[in-house]
């Protein structure tokens, strides 16, 4: 066993010795144990000379490499009794050197046996031929000291010695047979590394060329997006509303967008953080805002409204997209007016956001402190919702006001909702709800803050759109 252990132990440090030959400075530890073992054809390399000491041992390269060094081994002991016979006197010493190493081989037999059995080596005949061996060499011993009986034995030990000789042969010969069917293997390995790698290296080639075409693709429809974008865009509406019948035309081109009706004008113009806007509806006022950094952003606002009211207003906004909670809005802002050359119509409102599922909500609270005599004082909370459905979008708006002086009503309140579908080159608008004495949409915007009304009951609307596209 521990031969045998030892010799697998060699083999394998020639192997990993003999890789590392081609390209490992000469005195590497194993530089002698692996000519060694290269001289006697234990080891023997691949045909174009390499190791390829990346690639995992395979059983056969194992079993190969197992019975060369075993033959070697019985070849040199073989060798060492053919001389022993060579010998005059047939030294005692000397036959029982013979015998001992004629021993240590048939104590390593079975296991390799057992190591080779898997692959279908057999070495029964060499068995009993060395055993043949083995008992001619004793008998020569035993009778060292008779001439005739001497001659015999050798005789019967050169016999023994010429049939192990050939059961030598017969091992040799298969050995050469397993190593036809090893180079055979490791020929179809080759080959089928090499099919894989060609059909690698073209699935890669395919993919290449179908991820730019799909970038070609993308950079297409991006180009004919930013075209339309860049397109001027224009709507023709009538309809009937709160106020009565409402008529108008609205244009777009990029960022800037006019909307002109019976029902009011707005106008706006957006270049990067700059917003430059016009209202005429519930009241007028122009102003500008501008916004500092990106997902949560800075902005300043001043403008001007109905009697040369001069406003300003801070916000923090916290954007869906791009700040610290995706997906969340969130606003906190502050505002004041000259009136008449005095501070005064002070707000604060705050507002939070967010996505349930496809509905887009926010609920926010606002404090108007107003001037009195009609510009009422209160607190509201209001809320709105959006569902952006295919071809079609919801709306939902809904608010609750307290007056902070005696308006001869303690709360106000309204909901409305609405409906747009598309069918180009028609849009349709459909606007419906309930007032109880309150409008508007909220207090930081002068124009359109909450304002308490007379008006109390359902409500509503229906605007039929003409889109053109120039």
């Amino acid at each position: 066993m521990k031969r045998l252990s030892l010799l697998a132990g060699m083999a394998a440090v020639g192997l990993l010795a003999k890789a590392q030959m081609a390209d490992v400075p000469r005195g590497h530890w194993a530089e002698a144990a692996v000519r060694a073992l290269l001289e006697k054809g234990i080891l023997t390399g691949y045909q174009d000379g390499t190791f390829r000491g990346q690639q995992a041992l395979s059983r056969y390269q194992a079993a190969v490499m197992l019975y060369r060094a075993y033959l070697t081994w019985t070849e040199e002991v073989l060798a060492q009794v053919r001389k022993t016979l060579e010998d005059a006197g047939l030294a005692p010493e000397r036959v029982a050197e013979a015998l001992s190493g004629l021993a240590a081989l048939q104590e390593a037999l079975p296991q390799v046996e057992r190591a080779l059995a898997e692959q279908g080596v057999r070495l029964e005949a060499l068995g009993a031929d060395l055993e043949e061996l083995r008992a001619a060499l004793v008998s020569l011993l035993e009778a060292q000291g008779e001439a005739k009986a001497q001659a015999d034995k050798v005789k019967a030990l050169e016999e023994a010695l010429a049939r192990a000789d050939g059961a030598y042969r017969e091992q040799a010969s298969r050995l050469a047979a397993l190593e036809a069917r090893l180079a055979a293997l490791e020929r179809a390995v080759e080959e089928l590394a090499r099919s894989l790698k060609e059909a690698e290296e073209a699935r890669l080639k395919e993919a290449q060329a179908t991820g730019r075409r799909v970038y070609a693709l993308e950079e297409r429809t991006k180009a004919l997006e930013e075209a339309a974008r860049s397109r001027a865009q224009g709507e023709v509406f009538l309809g009937v509303g709160e106020g009565g019948p409402q008529a108008g035309f609205a244009l777009r081109y990029g960022e800037a967008h006019l909307r002109l009706g019976t029902d009011g004008a707005e106008a706006a113009l957006r270049q990067g953080p700059l917003e430059l806007l016009y209202r005429d509806a519930l009241g007028r006022e122009a102003l500008a805002r501008y916004a500092l950094f990106s997902g949560i952003r800075f902005l300043g606002e001043v403008g001007v409204g109905d009697g040369g009211y001069l406003f300003g207003a801070a916000y923090v906004e916290h954007e869906r997209q791009g700040g610290l909670l995706p997906g969340v809005y969130a606003r906190l802002g502050a505002g004041a007016g000259l009136v008449e050359g005095e501070p005064g119509r002070y707000w604060v409102e705050a507002q939070g956001g967010t996505l349930l599922g496809p509905v887009d909500l926010t609920l926010g609270f606002g404090r108007y402190f107003g001037l009195g005599d009609g510009d009422t004082p209160l607190s509201a909370l209001f809320l709105s919702a959006t569902y952006p459905g295919a071809g079609f979008a919801l709306s939902l708006r809904g608010a609750y006001a307290v007056p902070h002086e005696d308006i001869g009503r303690e709360s106000a309140y309204f909901v409305a909702g609405g409906v747009e579908g598309s069918l180009p080159p028609f849009r349709l608008t459909l606007t419906g709800g309930y007032r109880d004495g309150l409008q508007g949409f909220g207090v930081a915007s002068y124009a359109e803050r909450f304002r308490f009304t007379t008006a109390t009951g359902f409500f509503g609307g229906v605007r039929v759109g003409y889109e053109v596209r120039f």
